[in-house]
């Protein structure tokens, strides 16, 4: 990195970032934090693409400004993409879903917020979830009320929606993951992947607009104000080169946008839009997305759209009917080969899942997403990209393994924590066959602690969930070069380190 611009600088001179800091004194700042080493499972063919998942642990309490985000992917991009990029062809840098969630607590509007999470909710002792969470949620809401007393008059129900703080914090969400994110696709000749859950929205010069809808430390003239009512949980992809001449930084080299179909109970609660569920829409929100020169097709399934097959595949011709039934199937006929499957998942890794009642240990429910899409032989998927968000919001745990997975390959396995054996009376009956070491995994991001029978690691997910005791959740990447065909001879279950 030495003589390099820093990424906060980059974002100053192309979008006109108020909030940065001089230029020219990011690298200068904090330094970064330790990280494992990543996995890397290497096959550097021609026109292979090298995929980086990054399991990237949020860390609401420190972001003060701008220049925190940038800071902590800009450290992420120094120590887990740049060494390991390909020469001579495509690199993609995968994000976790909700990836720019943080950037809600950033300046005087998430000082409150901030503070209740780095010192607790006194009201909330002793109570569970979501008692914290929706006081931070409250105290959210409170430091954009300038915001939202300006869009509830001009969106009727919001005031009745729990998340509508994701629509207060438009202009955040555009004006720093968003650009954030586009800035490194651009500076580091990559193709980016990134989700976040916000409104859609257009840039506007509106004073009433930009004097409720912009951060009270910056002098913008324009603001990004939405113009939906409810947000959405979106997956982003951003290219190495400007597509849209004249647009926004942010949206500049975007290339494609997918709307997450089906939603979890907790994201309805919330007051989220899921995205179109049937007919030519429907499809066009799930078509793949080629990278030239790789033969790769990347389709999009974030989190519980992943574990959607329904109980049958439907007829030839109709996968698509209903994609909140059959999503994979339709993924599937549109052709995609490998699936994006960006996560946060809300909950301890190490406790029950959250859709099957049967199942008490979440890694083995997980089984049934990225593992199935290239062991199923109902579905023709080479490759499969789980990153993780990990970290705690509040008493909301975030947690997993970030794994990549290939179709057919051949070799000794591995598993999630506490997968290695079924646990009768414990697992699910029809799970069964997914427990034990498997050779699809490629690449895989350790847990806090290396496995251990299940009552240990039930101990070890309480104490992360709770943030107390010594072991902390694992930033790390998972990389792999991804060849098409796909090769079953390559090496295989390549781990990070702590």
């Amino acid at each position: 990195m030495r003589g390099r611009r820093s990424l906060c600088a980059t974002l100053a001179v192309g979008a006109a970032l108020s909030l940065c800091p001089a230029v020219g004194h990011a690298t200068s700042g904090p330094s970064c934090p330790a990280v494992g080493a990543p996995a890397l499972a290497a096959d550097p063919l021609p026109h292979a693409l090298r995929v980086l998942a990054i399991q990237f642990e949020q860390q609401p309490t420190e972001m003060v400004s701008t220049s925190s985000y940038t800071h902590a992917i800009d450290c992420v991009m120094r120590q887990d993409v740049l060494p390991h990029l390909a020469h001579g062809r495509p690199n993609l840098v995968v994000f976790d879903e909700d990836a720019g969630l943080e950037t809600a607590a950033i300046g005087a509007r998430g000082a409150k917020a901030r503070a209740l999470l780095r010192h607790g909710v006194s009201a909330c002792r002793g109570k569970t979830f979501p008692c914290a969470t929706l006081a931070t949620l409250s105290a959210i809401d409170a430091g954009y009320k300038r915001a939202l007393d300006y869009l509830e008059p001009r969106f009727p129900g919001l005031e009745q929606q729990l998340g509508k703080s994701f629509l207060a914090a438009t202009d955040q969400f555009v004006r720093v993951f968003m650009a954030t994110m586009a800035a490194i696709a651009r500076r580091y000749g990559v193709y980016v992947v990134a989700s976040n859950t916000q409104a859609r929205f257009k840039l506007t010069s509106d004073k009433a607009a930009v004097a409720a809808l912009r951060d009270p430390a910056s002098h913008e003239v324009a603001v990004y104000a939405p113009t939906s009512a409810r947000a959405y949980d979106q997956t982003f992809v951003w290219g190495p080169r400007i597509v849209n001449r004249g647009a926004p930084t942010p949206i500049a080299n975007l290339l494609a946008v997918n709307y997450k179909v089906p939603l979890t109970s907790f994201e309805q609660a919330l007051g989220f839009a899921a995205g179109p569920a049937s007919g030519a829409s429907a499809r066009a929100n799930l078509k793949p997305f080629p990278i030239p020169g790789t033969g790769a097709r990347l389709g999009f399934a974030t989190s519980l759209p992943a574990f959607t097959y329904g109980t049958t595949r439907p007829a030839a011709g109709h996968e698509c009917d209903d994609v909140t039934i059959s999503y994979m199937y339709c993924l599937d006929r549109l052709g995609a080969n490998v699936v994006i499957q960006a996560d946060a998942n809300d909950g301890q890794w190490s406790g029950a899942d959250g859709t099957d009642q049967l199942e008490q240990w979440q890694p083995l429910a997980w089984m049934g997403s990225a593992w199935r899409a290239v062991h199923d032989p109902s579905v023709h998927f080479a490759y499969a990209v789980n990153p993780f968000m990990v970290g705690n919001l509040a008493d909301t745990p975030f947690d997993g393994q970030s794994a990549i997975l290939q179709r057919g390959l051949r070799g000794h396995g591995c598993n999630y924590v506490g997968d290695r054996t079924f646990v009768s009376g414990e697992d699910d009956p029809a799970l069964s066959a997914d427990a034990g070491p498997k050779p699809e995994f490629l690449a895989l991001a350790p847990w806090a602690v290396p496995d251990e029978p299940r009552a240990a690691l039930r101990k070890v997910g309480a104490a992360l969930a709770t943030g107390s005791g010594r072991l902390h959740y694992v930033q790390t990447a998972v990389i792999a070069d991804l060849p098409l065909p796909a090769s079953p001879h390559r090496r295989g279950c390549v781990v990070a380190g702590r």
